[in-house]
């Protein structure tokens, strides 16, 4: 901190500063660089931890990693290849489950072309 010297008798003390006045706008300066520099750093890792936990709850929202959906994926264009007694049961599958009795037009199911 800065040192204060008394200059003067006694009824018309003064007060001055042995820094001189010119360094404190200076630390100030400094001080409010730092507050804002940790305000940054503290905004910024909980917007990270936002967009993680937003991640997260939607991979568990789907019940599925992306480890699973590339399993299904290539299971689902095996069934196509080997074929069934209607060609593309496993993708007919899957879009059976996906079409809901309220919708006006039903989504195609892909024919293979193996057949």
């Amino acid at each position: 901190m800065h040192r204060v010297d008394t200059v003067g008798n006694s009824p018309g003390v003064r007060w001055e500063l042995a820094d001189g006045i010119e360094s404190l706008p200076g630390w100030r300066k400094g001080v409010r660089q730092k507050k804002t520099e940790t305000h940054r750093k503290i905004v910024e890792g909980s917007r990270k931890a936002c967009r993680e936990r937003f991640a997260e709850w939607i991979g568990k929202l789907a019940g599925r990693s992306p480890e699973e959906d590339r399993k299904t994926r290539h299971k689902n264009v095996g069934g196509c290849r080997i074929g069934g007694t209607g060609g593309c049961t496993a993708t007919a599958l899957v879009f059976g489950r996906l079409t809901r009795p309220g919708w006006a037009v039903e989504p195609p199911v892909p024919k293979c072309s193996g057949d």
